[in-house]
């Protein structure tokens, strides 16, 4: 059986964006994680499928604009909620997730998931992975680099 390509998702970016980096898919919904963009700030783009074309929904910008902190280094999805992981968010790369829900076609974010432990080099967000209402948040230099991976449930719109 061969699996024949579809189309190719592509932001229309710039060199050095990263795009693809990080891909994930739920149902007739792609995330595309581009941790380079906006000068490493980063970037994910949301695209959605009708019948066999894909159309790129919104591009969600890392919501604290700092350079360098890897928005898009993972990204998760499952239906209507995406979790783009920014490992070197905050200070020394001590990382952050970021929790978007989709209203229509409108992405708004949620919520803002923190390393626990707080920690400079924690990279808390290296990996994110999402079902339903729980999502998991590793963070590889966590517990002395023995690393970890963090569980979120969430109550309504509580994290």
């Amino acid at each position: 059986t061969t699996w024949p390509q579809q189309t190719e998702l592509a932001s229309g970016g710039a060199a050095n964006d990263n795009a693809g980096y990080s891909v994930a898919i739920s149902g007739s919904t792609a995330v595309v994680g581009a941790y380079g963009r906006n000068s490493g700030a980063g970037a994910a783009y949301v695209f959605v499928r009708s019948g066999s074309t894909w159309t790129q929904q919104t591009e969600i910008d890392d919501p604290a604009a700092n350079t360098g902190d890897d928005f898009g280094w993972s990204v998760a999805i499952s239906g209507s909620t995406v979790v783009v992981g920014a490992d070197q968010d905050g200070n020394g790369g001590t990382g952050a997730a970021y929790v978007f829900v989709r209203s229509g076609t409108t992405w708004s974010q949620q919520a803002m998931l923190a390393d626990p432990g707080g920690a400079g080099g924690d990279l808390f967000g290296s990996s994110v992975a999402i079902s339903g209402s729980t999502a998991v948040v590793g963070a590889e230099g966590s517990n002395s680099s023995a690393g970890a991976g963090y569980v979120f449930v969430r109550s309504g719109t509580t994290w």
